[in-house]
């Protein structure tokens, strides 16, 4: 596969291999790609955890076990304090 990269992208790749971590430029671009693919896993991940954790909070809203509402700044900065 050939790819044409712009100028910046070129400097960019050309620091790296100064810096001496890598000896060519495919293993920075692989590197990158290891980096991103890592990235959208984590980002998988949180917005999985994130979901289960807005339906778990809805569910507590749904059985009333929620924080009216003019109290909550005063139970969030309660909760900071302690931690």
């Amino acid at each position: 596969m050939a790819i044409t990269l712009d100028p910046a992208t070129e400097q960019r790749i050309q620091r790296e291999l100064d810096r001496g971590h890598y000896a060519s430029p495919a293993e920075v671009i692989a590197q990158a790609l290891d980096l991103l693919e890592g990235e959208q896993e984590w980002l998988e991940i949180s917005r999985s955890a994130l979901n289960q954790r807005l339906e778990q909070s809805v569910a507590q809203i749904d059985r009333g076990e929620g924080i009216p509402g003019d109290q909550l700044l005063q139970v969030l900065a309660e909760r900071r304090a302690r931690a």
